[in-house]
């Protein structure tokens, strides 16, 4: 049976973990869009009409510091993605995030598993796993 960390490369493995530690340490969205989800979300009632940035930044980062929240691979054109899930507020999450940990998106999928077929996500892990794949290739 294939690890699957073995699905990644060595350095996709460490992009992968360097982007993990970093979304957990501190959001950061490309320039100008951090507000546009935020709006989105109120307008599809993912949030409160009255959400703040801060709210929608806690949910995020409340998701992807859980170690037992799973994450996946989401490749797109040549780009990687990295898209962690988890439960939060009653309500399943996806958080979407590539390389350096630069936020993409969050929202709560209507239907999870349908999205996450649909787009060809692979499961590696649950977060606290993939961010030992660090120490191991340390060793």
């Amino acid at each position: 049976m294939v690890k699957r960390k073995n699905i990644l490369a060595s350095d996709d493995r460490a992009k992968l973990v360097h982007a993990v530690g970093e979304i957990q340490r501190q959001i950061n969205w490309k320039v100008g869009k951090g507000v546009a989800h935020l709006n989105k979300r109120r307008q599809m009632l993912h949030l409160q009409p009255s959400a703040t940035m801060l709210e929608y930044e806690r949910i995020i980062l409340e998701l992807v510091r859980n170690g037992q929240n799973t994450v996946y691979l989401y490749e797109f054109s040549t780009d990687h993605y990295y898209v962690a899930r988890g439960v939060t507020h009653n309500r399943e999450w996806l958080v979407i995030f590539g390389e350096g940990g630069l936020m993409e998106t969050a929202f709560p999928p209507e239907d999870m598993d349908d999205y996450i077929e649909r787009r060809g996500f692979i499961l590696l892990g649950r977060i606290d796993e993939v961010l030992k794949w660090a120490e191991e290739e340390n060793k």
